[in-house]
C-alpha cells in the first residue's frame, strides 16, 4: 500500500478534478436524460388529448354515425365518411408507428377502438382498394388494428369481431352517438358573451362556451 498522501489541491491533485469534471458531466447528462423524458412523455400525452378531442369533435362524430349505420345495414360505407375516419386513424397509427406515442401508452388511452373500427370499414377499405388500384390506402390503420388486437389479446381482451357481434355492437352505440352530436349542435347554438374590456385591442373580442360532447 502507498504511503504517500492523498492530494486534492495543488501538485499531484489532477486526478480529483478530472475525476470531479467527469461526474459534472454525468450528471448534467443524466439531468438532459431525463427533462428529454419527460418533455417527450408530455408531448406525448398532448398528441393524445388532442386526437381524443379530434375523435369526438361534430363532423367525426357524424362520420362515425354514417359508418355505424352502414355496419347496421350491412353496406359499404360511403366513401366520405370512410375517408374521414380512415385518415384519423392513419394519421394516429403512423405516430405510434414512427415511436412518437408509444403502443401501451396508446393502448391504454384507446383500448380497442382502433381494432373495432377496422373491422367495421375493412370491407369498404378492401372495395376502395380495388377501385383504386392501391393497396396501401389505410395500410398504417390496418397495421395498428392488427397490433391492438395482439396486444389485448396479450392482456387478455379480445378484439376480434364477429359480424353479428360488430352489429349488436353499432346497434347500440348509435343512439349515444346521436346524443353526442346533439350536444354539439346546443354548445354552437349557445350565445357569445363579450369578454371584460381590458384595452383598445380586446374590447370587440367575445368568448364563446364550448361544451365538449
Amino acid at each position: 500500500m502507498s504511503a504517500e498522501p492523498i492530494v486534492f489541491w495543488g501538485p499531484g491533485s489532477e486526478w480529483f478534478w478530472i475525476m470531479a469534471q467527469f461526474v459534472v458531466v454525468a450528471a448534467t447528462l443524466i439531468g438532459i436524460y431525463y427533462q428529454f423524458r419527460l418533455q417527450r412523455a408530455a408531448n406525448a400525452f398532448e398528441q393524445l388529448n388532442r386526437m381524443s378531442a379530434e375523435w369526438d369533435a361534430e363532423p367525426m362524430l357524424r362520420a362515425r354515425l354514417t359508418i355505424a349505420r352502414a355496419v347496421v345495414a350491412e353496406e359499404v360505407a360511403p366513401e366520405g365518411a370512410l375517408s374521414l375516419v380512415g385518415n384519423y386513424w392513419e394519421t394516429v397509427s403512423s405516430l405510434v408507428r414512427g415511436g412518437h406515442i408509444n403502443q401501451r401508452v396508446f393502448d391504454e388511452t384507446f383500448g380497442g377502438t382502433a381494432a373495432m373500427w377496422w373491422t367495421a370499414v375493412r370491407g369498404s377499405v378492401r372495395s376502395l382498394r380495388e377501385d383504386r388500384l392501391d393497396p396501401t390506402i389505410f395500410v398504417n390503420f390496418e397495421w395498428l388494428a392488427t397490433k391492438s388486437s395482439a396486444f389485448g389479446a396479450k392482456a387478455g381482451a379480445a378484439r376480434q369481431y364477429a359480424p353479428a357481434e360488430l352489429t349488436r355492437i353499432y346497434e347500440t352505440a348509435i343512439p349515444g352517438i346521436l346524443e353526442r352530436i346533439k350536444m354539439a349542435e346546443e354548445s354552437r347554438m349557445l350565445p357569445e358573451r363579450a369578454g371584460p374590456p381590458t384595452d383598445a385591442s380586446t374590447r370587440s373580442r367575445s368568448r364563446r362556451i364550448r361544451e365538449r360532447a
